[in-house]
This record gives structure tokens, sequence and C-alpha cells, in this order.
């Protein structure tokens, strides 16, 4: 479901791609093949492909309209990005601005730009390529970027290319051009966005808490990667800096969305994007959103 309603709030979900390069055996520490065979009859094919072993992933970008402000939550790999050895980020070349507009949002007039953290797939349509520099594809936006997760990265280069050349064209000029305020823990906007820190994956990475009228939805980045997560909930990532604190801040928002009946919004599962949360006695169900 592309399109729903919070409350007063609108939220619309911008696909730039469904990427299935990721094999589970790889992605996944600690992981046991042995866990998925329950769940193979409602993983397969949609979120997990077995004869390749593969996770199937959405790259998407949410747009929250408010009634005040318009926001614009992650913002995938983005165009003409220098990601090599990922061949399929690498010089990327899809519609995701047309895509915006059609969702009847402009780069013009999205208010403000939200990051859940300063990974590659999700900071790339912060800047466009523009006579050889690369500078904010919303040029009315405020940036906000989590303090300690800037500064992290800032001071601690990471090994990876890929996230230090994201760093370099997609986080730091925003800096430069004037366009980012750092925000600390419990950051909002119009009263009804609030910023949830929950490290692990990365240092300063959070969620994204959206209420509006007696619901709630939250936008939990790569807080939970995929549905298989909330089954093994100490499964953390290849990516994660410190996989027992990632796990950690998943289980508490698991635990959250299971108690206040909040609408899990994660920025890659595939379609139907979006699940609610009960507890069961081995950690957490998942049900869809129909």
């Amino acid at each position: 479901m592309d399109h729903l309603t919070i409350g007063d709030a609108s939220v619309v979900r911008i696909e730039e791609m469904v990427d299935s390069t990721f094999l589970a055996a790889n992605f996944f520490m600690p992981f046991d093949p042995e866990a998925l065979q329950p769940h193979l009859h409602w993983l397969a094919p949609r979120y997990y492909i077995p004869d390749r072993g593969a996770l199937v992933f959405s790259m998407h970008a949410w747009i929250v309209k408010t009634g005040r402000h318009t926001v614009l939550i992650d913002t995938c790999v983005g165009n003409d990005k220098e990601r090599m050895p990922r061949t399929h980020w690498h010089h990327l070349q899809t519609p995701f601005l047309e895509r915006l507009r059609a969702a009847g949002a402009t780069p013009e007039s999205i208010d403000y730009v939200m990051c859940t953290h300063l990974h590659a797939d999700h900071i790339g349509w912060n800047t466009v390529l523009r006579d050889g520099r690369w500078v904010p594809t919303f040029p009315n936006a405020r940036y906000l970027f989590a303090r300690i997760e800037y500064d992290h990265w800032q001071k601690n280069p990471d090994p990876s290319p890929i996230r230090r050349a994201a760093f370099l064209d997609s986080a730091l000029p925003v800096v430069e051009a004037g366009r980012a305020d750092m925000i600390e823990d419990g950051h909002q906007v119009d009263d009804a966005l609030t910023v949830e820190l929950a490290p692990g994956h990365t240092p300063g990475n959070v969620c994204i808490r959206l209420r509006s009228g007696s619901q709630e939805a939250i936008f939990a980045g790569d807080t939970v990667h995929h549905p298989m997560q909330a089954y093994e909930v100490d499964w953390s990532t290849v990516a994660c800096t410190d996989r027992v604190a990632a796990a950690a801040s998943r289980r508490k928002l698991l635990e959250q969305c299971a108690e206040r009946g909040s609408l899990l919004l994660p920025a890659h599962f595939p379609a139907p994007y979006g699940a609610y949360v009960r507890a069961s006695r081995k950690g957490f169900e998942l049900r869809w959103l129909s």
C-alpha cells in the first residue's frame, strides 16, 4: 500500500528500486538457515528467494504531509553516485524525482528531509550532480541529521568505500551549503514527528515516530531491515556497527509497536511495506497491511 492515512497526516511511499542481490547467509549475523524453514510459506518469493538464498529489499522513501509541512524520510541511493564495487548502485539512473512529482511533491515543496542514518542507501537523493558539483536536491528544505551520527562519520571515516563516498557526496555538501540542522534525541517536527535514538545499526541511528490523532506509525529505517528479524530479533546485519546494541534497539522498537499498536514502516520491506506487530512466545509476529 503506497498511500496511507495516519490520523490527519498523509504518507506516500516513493520507490527507487527493488534489490535482491544480498544473500541471507552473508547479510545476517548471526544466521541460522534452518530458522527460515517454518516461514518459507510466506517468505518466498516476496521476501526471500530460496534457490539463491537471496533477500528481497525495497529501496524507498516516505513523504509525510502533516498539514503544516511536507517531510521526506530517507532518500535512497540516488543517481550518478560513485558506488563501486556495488555495481547495481553505481551511477544509478532512476526516475525517482518524477515519481516524487507524481505523488504530489516537487523538490521545491519539501520542507524537511529526515535521514534515519547516513548509510549510502538512505541519503543518496540528498544531493544531485549539477555542473560537476553535488548540490542539495531540495533547495528549500532543512536537512535534519542526528548530531551523534554526523559527528561519528566525520571523525571516523568508514572503511567501506561506498559509505565514505556517500558521506562526501550526500551529507557533507548539504552541511557546506548551510542546509543542515544537527538534531538531538527527541527532536520534533510539527508535534507530529519525533526523532528517537535507536543506536546499534549505526551510532546515531534513529526511528521517527509519527503521531496524529489516535494513530501512530514508526519509520524504522534499518532498525529492522527484513521481516525475519521480527521472528529472530537477535539477527543483526553485516552493516551494523554494534550488532548487540542493534538487536537491543530492535527488540525495544518491536515491543513498543506491539504495546502501542503502532504501524511499523521500515525502509526496506517489500510490498505491502508495513506491518503491525504482536508479541509471541518466541519473539514477535507481523500482521501485514492489507
